[in-house]
């Protein structure tokens, strides 16, 4: 077999493959034998008439054809190990000869993992400028006020918590849950920055393939969006932001894109940095999932592989953050 490797973009491929006769005449035998076992011939049971016979009920065409799906089911995921193609969904292939006798020709084109080349992230996340979360008196009062203005409206369980009789403990209540919101902001805003920083430092293609992908999530996910929360059918939406559903589709591809690129980074990290989910934590946040009062009555219905890679990916995802944020803060502790 012959194979030969075009790069079309840091993203896409283009795979020439040419398969001597004697090599696809193999393919060509199990096509046969599998097809003969669905030749139906009257006075023979399914598939049990002789092999000479059953063949002349087959098509050649069909044979062929079947031989080539073998082929490429074999032949296509030794290509991309030894290549070191890391790829992204199906391939597309196209056959460009294909006749009795004869070697078969095929041009494969794939979508891949482009090569990303991290810069300095430790340096990076260690001089994001950070801010302190500071809760003054006048935001405690202002809320205070609020809260007691509001007194009327809370209903009698909830308000039976709330200490109103005693307004230095509730003020102190108030700080700390004000503190506490402020916090994870400032968090949110840390790891914001710190990873468009990187992105900004790190260029390379996001694979068309992810972006096409992530763009129709993102479209459905609007789509449900208007009619459950804003009520209104999606052709309304359209018009009352004045787009067809192309431009507002292809409005999402610079957030979706930086979206896709700032994951692959952190996936980088993680290999770099080892990060891994271990088999307690992974347990513990599934049996969470699973126990959740949200998922009690679709608990025997959630696909457990699923859930299990999800929820993989989102602890390695969260380890990662916090040690890019760790650096961050220790500019601000020292």
């Amino acid at each position: 077999m012959e194979t030969f490797i075009k790069e079309i973009s840091e993203t896409k491929k283009e795979i020439s493959v040419k398969i001597p006769y004697e090599e696809f005449d193999k393919f060509v035998q199990q096509a046969t034998d599998e097809l003969i076992k669905e030749v139906e011939i009257k006075g023979f049971r399914k598939g049990q008439a002789p092999k000479d016979l059953a063949i002349k009920n087959i098509k050649q065409e069909d044979i062929l054809q079947q031989a080539v799906r073998l082929a490429i089911k074999e032949i296509y995921p030794a290509i991309a190990k030894e290549n070191k193609l890391e790829v992204i969904g199906p391939p597309e292939v196209e056959v460009l000869k294909l006749a009795p006798a004869n070697p078969l020709e095929l041009r494969i084109k794939v979508s891949v993992m482009p090569k990303v080349d991290l810069p300095d992230y430790k340096e990076i996340a260690s001089s994001v400028k950070l801010e302190e979360s500071v809760v003054s008196d006048e935001e405690i009062e202002q809320a205070f006020k609020q809260l007691q203005e509001a007194k009327e409206k809370i209903p009698p369980e909830q308000k039976d918590k709330i200490k109103f009789d005693h307004p230095a403990e509730l003020k102190k209540i108030l700080r700390q849950e004000i503190q506490k919101e402020k916090e994870a902001i400032r968090k949110g805003k840390i790891r914001n920055d710190i990873l468009k920083s990187i992105s900004e430092k790190c260029e390379f293609e996001v694979p068309e393939i992810l972006i096409s992908v992530e763009k129709r999530r993102m479209m459905d996910d609007i789509k449900r969006n208007v009619q459950q929360v804003l009520k209104m059918t999606f052709e309304d939406y359209l018009k009352k932001v004045q787009k067809t559903e192309k431009e507002l589709e292809d409005s999402l591809t610079p957030e979706v894109k930086e979206r896709i690129k700032r994951i692959m980074i952190l996936g980088k990290i993680q290999v770099k940095e080892n990060i891994e989910a271990s088999e307690e934590e992974l347990e513990k946040e599934i049996q969470g999932f699973l126990n959740h009062p949200a998922n009690a009555k679709v608990k025997d219905q959630i696909d457990q592989t699923a859930l299990r890679t999800y929820l993989k990916e989102r602890i390695e995802d969260e380890k990662t953050l916090q040690l890019l944020e760790s650096l961050a803060t220790k500019q601000l502790n020292n």
